[in-house]
């Protein structure tokens, strides 16, 4: 069972991710400059050289969790620039959203990574 800080309105979504970080690690190699201005936002970018493989991993993996969670249409690297992760204690984190074309809309939620060998992975859940 999660720990829940608060006791949330409803359950939105759900979402998971998992990948492996030698697979991470060649997409780097190749498209590692098209990652840093596509992929990550600002404060993102500027930690990017200081960023471990497997933490370069979590986020990848807390940001597909967290996109497939919002159930929203497929809106390309891009919109991945606007989520806002917040890593907390342990393996929790905590995410926020607001897709480009849906003004009003803000996603909140929070999640977890989970890593076994060369996998890493983690798990998110929107509220509403």
């Amino acid at each position: 069972m999660l720990p829940v800080k608060h006791k949330p309105a409803a359950l939105r979504g759900v979402g998971v991710d998992l990948v492996s970080r030698t697979r991470i690690k060649q997409f780097l190699s190749h498209h590692g400059e098209y990652v840093r201005k596509r992929f990550l936002n600002v404060s993102e970018r500027r930690s990017f050289d200081n960023l471990s493989l497997r933490g370069f991993a979590e986020l990848f993996t807390a940001k597909e969790a967290f996109f497939k969670a919002c159930g929203e249409s497929w809106m390309g690297l891009e919109g991945f620039r606007g989520m806002r992760m917040k890593r907390c204690s342990g393996d929790h984190f905590e995410m926020e959203w607001r897709p480009a074309r849906a003004r009003k809309t803000v996603y909140r939620g929070e999640g977890h990574f989970f890593r076994c060998g060369d996998l890493v992975g983690a798990q998110a859940m929107i509220w509403r």
